[in-house]
């Protein structure tokens, strides 16, 4: 007859192994399901805060944003084919990139919250800030939120209009990006728009547009008497 107090001290070792083997599959297919969980959240998420409707809610008032989109061609084609705010202003072809972009962008509600663009005349003093701050960083990427739909390998050039396929040739040969002649058909550009451009292009250096123009918007309103009283 077996000793009970020796059958205690074997090692678990010891012990039939089937019933210890049967936690690794079920622990690999809990890991599985919460895993499968978590992405398909973490997606639905992203989804759901890159919708119009919800970038309506913190980047600037509808009434500026929306009337301006909707008279675009990206609205509005003969083709049928709409482009949304994310399409222009989020990456597509790196996740975590999307994820960092949108932590990045959140800081433009600082402003917001502030009431430094809460009426149209304070979004039109700041537009050319804004515009800028965005144009900085489509030419630091080669505008490749534009390049996500449009691409010069499948332009049919001999189709184009003579001067667009001029344009077009010149700036493949150049290594022009889009956003040196596409500025402004989404919302309005500024006065200097041009003078921007034209800056922007002498700068070569490779500034990272992490450091967006719209929290130093609020920062500068906020130390600027003269605003601080139009405010």
């Amino acid at each position: 007859m077996n000793d009970p107090i020796e059958e205690d001290k074997k090692s678990v070792w010891d012990r039939p192994k089937s019933k210890w083997l049967l936690g690794i599959p079920l622990g690999g297919l809990v890991a599985f399901v919460l895993g499968a969980a978590a992405l398909g959240t973490t997606n639905y998420v992203l989804h759901q805060t890159s919708t119009n409707e919800f970038c309506y809610v913190c980047h600037s008032h509808e009434a500026f944003i929306k009337p301006e989109y909707e008279a675009s061609s990206h609205f509005r084609n003969l083709s049928g084919v709409r482009a949304d705010c994310a399409d222009c202003h989020l990456p597509h072809d790196n996740w975590f990139e999307l994820v960092w972009t949108k932590a990045v962008v959140s800081l433009d509600i600082i402003p917001e919250m502030m009431g430094k663009l809460d009426t149209q005349e304070k979004y039109d003093a700041h537009r050319a800030e804004m515009a800028e701050s965005v144009w900085r960083q489509f030419r630091a990427n080669d505008s490749k939120f534009c390049r996500s739909c449009h691409s010069f390998d499948a332009m049919d050039l001999e189709n184009q209009e003579r001067r667009t396929a001029r344009r077009h040739s010149g700036a493949m040969e150049n290594g022009e990006t889009c956003i040196d002649c596409h500025y402004g058909i989404v919302h309005v550009p500024p006065e200097n728009a041009e003078d921007i451009l034209d800056a922007l292009s002498a700068d070569s250096s490779d500034e990272l547009w992490l450091f967006r123009v719209i929290p130093s918007i609020a920062r500068r309103d906020a130390s600027s008497p003269s605003n601080s009283r139009a405010a």
